[in-house]
């Protein structure tokens, strides 16, 4: 870890979270699509985009650890466990959810950019 910002996951969401804003300008048809320029790009974004799929389904698994782990023995030792221990298990639930549909986007995306790869020359695929 580098700096202070490596170890402050909220803020480390936000990035993210603004990447993909600028992401979606990037590839917004209003001024032209000015983050593309051709399939390889749509490629290259699709690619991306499925690494990321895959690291918010870690990120959405060690959420719910964290909850398994550390929310509930902090309920626990404030004696409030009966008071929040829906909620939290609300949460796992949702989070578990949240996992299941990475999967599938990420499947999607695997689709996508291997459909997109069909149009390169044969000579010119990846892998």
């Amino acid at each position: 870890m580098s700096s202070s910002i490596d170890e402050d996951a909220p803020a480390l969401a936000t990035v993210a979270a603004e990447a993909v804003g600028l992401l979606n300008d990037a590839t917004g048809p209003e001024v032209g699509y000015p983050g593309l320029a051709g399939s390889d790009d749509v490629e290259d974004v699709l690619a991306a985009l499925n690494r990321m799929a895959g690291d918010l389904r870690q990120t959405v698994a060690q959420l719910t650890r964290y909850l398994n782990d550390e929310v509930t023995t902090e309920l626990s030792a404030s004696g409030t466990t009966g008071r929040h221990g829906s909620t939290v298990a609300a949460a796992r639930r949702a989070l578990q959810e949240v996992q299941e549909n990475t999967r599938t986007l990420a499947e999607a995306l695997t689709t996508a950019e291997t459909a997109i790869s069909a149009l390169r020359p044969s000579a010119d695929r990846r892998g």
